[in-house]
């Protein structure tokens, strides 16, 4: 029975032999910045693969020169107050901690495709893969400080687990940009592949394993990502996404934004947003 794809907007899906399902970020003139649609089309994606037993392998990647440049901060309204503020926040973030729940949860192997900048929820979630691979120009960034946020995507655990507590801090706490060499250094980063090859390596590793057995593979992650890991992962995105709500409606928060556009509006960025 052939399988039929979801039509998405800001998601791209192709299907490949045998069950590998390649998602690519297709928001490039944004450098796949992502707005609400994007997280309820990730969603949707997640609830595909869980569902679907013909697929295999989940491939993550970005069209164009990005990964993802996280959230589109031009997206969030500066207009709304009181209730209605609190409301869509409340109805964005919720549609977020879904969305990590399942990258948690997956019951497939996830393997990321790093193109270019990953930042924000586009780096956070990385760490929540199976496999990373990535070009050697791409940098990984968590600019949640001078925005006012908090750690998200599980990253208060995964970071420090990964990079080790104080690189961990420097990213999160201080916003230090690393580089793809550094990311393989530390052990988030696998391999490195050249621009051109960075599909086909991921294409060739999700093949392989979906041609070996899925109830040997399925064994091997339930042991490396143990129930109690798993436990920790979906407790930490709670609590992350709890303080994530109080953090986006504070008054720190939407000067650390409006101060932002002023900036780069300042500097004539042609209407350009920064992201997270």
């Amino acid at each position: 029975m052939a399988v039929q794809l979801p039509q998405l907007q800001t998601i791209e899906l192709t299907l490949h032999e045998p069950g590998v399902l390649v998602m690519a970020f297709n928001r490039p003139l944004r450098m796949n910045s992502m707005v609400p649609e994007s997280y309820s089309e990730w969603k949707q994606v997640m609830e595909f693969t869980a569902s679907t037993p013909a697929i295999r392998v989940l491939i993550i990647t970005g069209n164009g020169r990005a990964y993802s440049a996280g959230q589109d901060l031009s997206s969030v309204s500066l207009s709304k107050s009181g209730l209605g503020e609190a409301e869509d926040i409340h109805r964005r973030n919720e549609v977020a901690r879904s969305l990590t729940k399942l990258l948690i949860t997956s019951r497939i192997p996830i393997i990321a495709a790093v193109n270019g900048p990953a930042i924000g929820y586009g780096c956070t979630t990385l760490a929540l893969c199976d496999l990373v691979i990535s070009v050697e120009s791409a940098v990984f960034r968590t600019p949640f400080a001078e925005l006012a946020f908090c750690a998200e995507g599980c990253s208060s655990v995964t970071f420090p687990r990964i990079l080790g507590p104080i690189v961990a801090s420097d990213m999160i706490l201080f916003g230090r940009t690393l580089s793809a060499t550094e990311m393989r250094q530390r052990g988030l980063v696998s391999r490195i592949a050249k621009p051109e090859e960075l599909l086909p390596v991921a294409l060739k590793a999700a093949t392989t394993m979906a041609k070996q057995s899925q109830t040997a593979i399925a064994v091997s992650r339930a042991l490396i990502r143990n129930q109690s890991y798993i436990d920790e992962l979906v407790r930490a995105n709670d609590a992350e996404m709890d303080q994530l709500y109080l953090r986006m409606i504070s008054k720190d928060a939407k000067q650390a934004i409006a101060q932002m556009f002023a900036q780069l509006q300042a500097g004539g960025s042609g209407g350009r947003k920064s992201k997270i």
